[in-house]
């Protein structure tokens, strides 16, 4: 039998057999352990993040269990390649993240974890290619599961879908109350409590509703690789939101951000180093199947000694994925005196930042690397929406980060760096857009469209918005459409979806419009009323993308449907793009 040589563990702590029977004693005598979910993320060519919480099954506490994590090349696991002991850890809320090395390049793997007397749901998971091995890559991606509209039977096909690998984009958890579940603590007046209670709503993604059910997301995070995003709601939705905001007094309540003096932060005592923040990160890096390193650099005290949730990963030949954290380092998201957002003329201030000048020369170094290797296709993870589309909000990069967004965007144009694709949720409806910018900032009427760069947005998973309309026909959806587009114009904005002659576009699709690529309208790009995923699709050679939503209808909060309750997830829409 093959064995890694190399294993790097997290945090683990180790107890005894004997010590486990007296502290966590079960009616029996004998500990049950009961796993919730197993998932895997962060895979490069030859390494994988491989995670999973035990609990007692008596008690339904958590539970400091001796395990064996086992990887196979098949799903039976008769050929397992690494059989490695490990512990989950009480001060992570016993959960076990390992970071597991010496992996093949471009093979699927099969995971499970084994204590003495229970074995984990199987996962599976694939390494990226090689840089130079021409394969075709299919991943997808969405974000916003709100727990009022768990158990998410948008999701229930993710074993069926074969994915290289997936990208949970933000809002893996919201901090808010259900019908079934109390909202958390504020970070900021009980650290303590609202840990254990973010440890709670990650955990609760994970459980069914109703005894029996279907368990979340269990599925999808089992059923491939990951990569996840840090959003709003993973940081309460609070001050906590703006990383790079300043930190206020007492240090963590924040600042008045209807005070000009506090667009940029020149102070350096900022949200991301305050205990609030820092928890939040805790609790999301104990659920979440990633890696976790600090970054350490002297002239950038915005940066230095954080998380660091931003990295590029190349997929084959072909494409590669870059990881933006949009959360962690941005300037204050601004508002009027009535506590309204502000994207008026403070929202143009040149100095403001949405990513912070490490990251954001790192992105730039990064787009330019990838064009001198001619990797094709280049997609790019952000957690707030890049686009224009006249309802903009001061969360997104238009709304309240407009320089930074026109610098990257004249950026990529200025490069020709071809063939970048920014994928987003946040905005709980689905649609695919151009990406207008100002060839001079500091003139209006140079506004152009990028021929090198368009956005989707995807999801919800569950969330609300769609469950405000309740007609689903294209009748509707048209109206709907037709009335976003009539406020566009208005206000001299493109209208929503990819233009007509976008280079490349092709085969374009959109369910009940059959003439949908002799078209080519808003509507065939828009979907508000869908809980969804986005697939997308390269092929070996790395000429074409394709682009395809799936969803369901949309349902009503606390309702908590099964799947069989639900229809299953269907085509609405898609396209393709021929590479220039």
């Amino acid at each position: 039998m093959f064995r890694l040589k190399h294993l790097t563990v997290i945090g683990l702590a180790i107890i005894t057999t004997a010590i486990l029977i007296v502290v966590f004693p079960s009616i029996s005598g004998v500990t049950t352990v009961s796993f919730n979910g197993v998932a895997s993320g962060d895979a490069t060519q030859n390494s994988i993040i491989l995670w999973t919480r035990a609990f007692n099954t008596a008690t339904n506490q958590g539970i400091i269990s001796n395990l064996t994590a086992q990887i196979a090349t098949d799903s039976k696991f008769r050929n397992i390649v690494s059989s490695t002991k490990t512990t989950t850890d009480p001060k992570r809320d016993y959960t076990a993240k390992l970071d597991v090395k010496g992996l093949k390049s471009g093979t699927r793997y099969y995971y499970r974890f084994v204590a003495k007397n229970k074995t984990s749901p199987v996962g599976t998971f694939k390494t990226a290619p090689t840089a130079t091995a021409s394969f075709p890559i299919r991943f997808a991606f969405s974000g916003d599961a709100d727990g009022q509209w768990r158990p998410y039977p948008s999701t229930q096909n993710f074993d069926k879908l074969n994915l290289d690998y997936f990208i949970l984009l933000g809002d893996a958890i919201y901090e808010t109350k259900s019908a079934i579940s109390e909202a958390t603590a504020d970070p900021f007046t009980n650290t303590s409590q609202a840990l254990l209670d973010y440890r709670r709503k990650y955990r609760e993604q994970l459980e069914p509703v109703k005894k029996g059910g279907f368990t979340g997301l269990q599925k999808l995070f089992a059923a491939n690789g990951n990569y996840t995003l840090l959003d709003n709601h993973e940081l309460a939705n609070k001050q906590f939101i703006n990383g790079g905001a300043p930190a206020g007094t007492p240090e963590g309540k924040g600042v008045d951000a209807a005070n000009s003096q506090n667009d940029v932060n020149t102070a350096n005592k900022f949200i991301n180093k305050t205990e609030g923040f820092k928890t939040l990160v805790k609790s999301y890096s104990e659920y979440e199947p990633i890696r976790e390193k600090t970054i350490s650099i002297t002239n950038d005290p915005r940066t230095d000694k954080t998380q660091k949730l931003y990295f590029a990963q190349q997929w084959g030949a072909n494409s590669i994925f870059i990881n933006l954290d949009d959360r962690s380092y941005r300037d204050i998201r601004l508002k009027t005196e009535k506590n309204a957002d502000d994207i008026g003329a403070r929202a143009d201030n040149s100095k403001r930042t949405m990513l912070g000048k490490t990251q954001l020369s790192w992105f730039k170094e990064t787009l330019l690397d990838v064009t001198r290797k001619r990797i094709p296709w280049k997609i790019v993870a952000i957690s707030s929406p890049i686009d224009e589309i006249g309802s903009d909000s001061g969360k997104s990069w238009y709304g309240n980060y407009r320089a930074e967004r026109n610098e990257i965007l004249k950026f990529i144009d200025d490069n020709n760096i071809e063939n970048v694709v920014f994928l987003s949720t946040d905005d709980h409806q689905n649609r695919v857009n151009d990406l207008t910018y100002l060839a001079d900032f500091n003139n209006p009427n140079t506004r152009k469209v990028s021929p090198n760069a368009f956005t989707i947005v995807a999801g919800p998973i569950g969330a609300s918005g769609p469950d405000k309309i309740t007609k689903h026909d294209f009748a509707t959806i048209q109206f709907l459409t037709d009335g976003l587009v009539t406020l566009q114009k208005a206000k001299g904005i493109n209208p929503i979806g990819l233009d007509a002659k976008f280079p490349g576009l092709q085969k374009v699709y959109r369910e009940g419009h059959p003439q949908a690529d002799q078209y080519r309208e808003p509507i065939d790009f828009f979907s508000p009323d869908t809980f969804n995923y986005v697939t997308l699709d390269i092929g070996a050679d790395g000429k074409t993308l394709s682009v395809n939503t799936y969803g369901i209808n949309s349902y009503a909060a606390n309702t908590f449907p099964e799947p069989e309750q639900t229809d299953s997830p269907r085509r609405i829409l898609g396209f393709e793009i021929q590479k220039n």
